[in-house]
């Protein structure tokens, strides 16, 4: 028997996030870079980002083209190296007139080093990091050290950072509802067997 699924999120009905969906505006573009291998992780956070900020836009690939600058500002690559810009540091603002754009990297930290090698015209952009951001919430899969943040985290918490208009709750609720799905999958599956 096969499955109906959501034609809006691409999930089985009985698991359709659509009722908690508040979509809303980015305030910048944001290009997510998305290797290839993480776009079939069923726990990729990716899909709820498309579903809470449609205006997002997603490459799946190894290998992108190096973007154009967009018409203000230029773009910026979220990710933490040593001369990055800590939006959580003092008082350390950037004026948004130059941010044109961010680049995100979605993979394991191996994947998206990966990204970074292939293309080294990310290594050309400024960098973006953070380091106060709120305790994950994304606890059905951990990072290095037992704890890091999901990429729908740390977008919500950069882009709060840069414009604080930005509202983060309704994805981190989003984020909420996707987590509890999945610990009933795993309960069920336990009481199952």
């Amino acid at each position: 028997m096969s499955r109906s699924y959501c034609h809006a999120c691409q999930l089985p009905q009985s698991a359709c996030l659509c009722a908690h969906v508040a979509p809303q505006c980015c305030p910048f573009p944001v290009l997510i870079l998305q290797h290839p291998l993480e776009a079939r992780h069923a726990k990729s956070t990716v899909p709820l980002l498309r579903l809470a900020l449609p205006d997002i836009r997603l490459e799946i690939t190894e290998h992108l083209d190096p973007l154009p600058q967009p018409a203000r500002g230029r773009w910026w690559l979220l990710y933490p190296d040593t001369q990055a810009l800590d939006v959580d540091v003092g008082e350390t603002t950037l004026p948004t007139a130059d941010i044109g754009g961010l680049v995100v990297l979605d993979g394991t930290w191996r994947k998206t080093r990966r990204l970074l090698h292939l293309n080294p015209w990310l290594r050309e952009l400024p960098t973006l990091s953070f380091s106060r951001a709120p305790a994950s919430d994304y606890s059905i899969r951990k990072g290095p050290g037992g704890q890091a943040l999901s990429t729908l985290e740390s977008l919500a918490h950069v882009l709060n950072r840069l414009d604080p208009g930005f509202a983060p709750a309704p994805l981190h609720r989003l984020l909420k509802v996707r987590v509890a799905q999945f610990q009933a999958h795993r309960a069920s599956r336990k009481d199952d067997s």
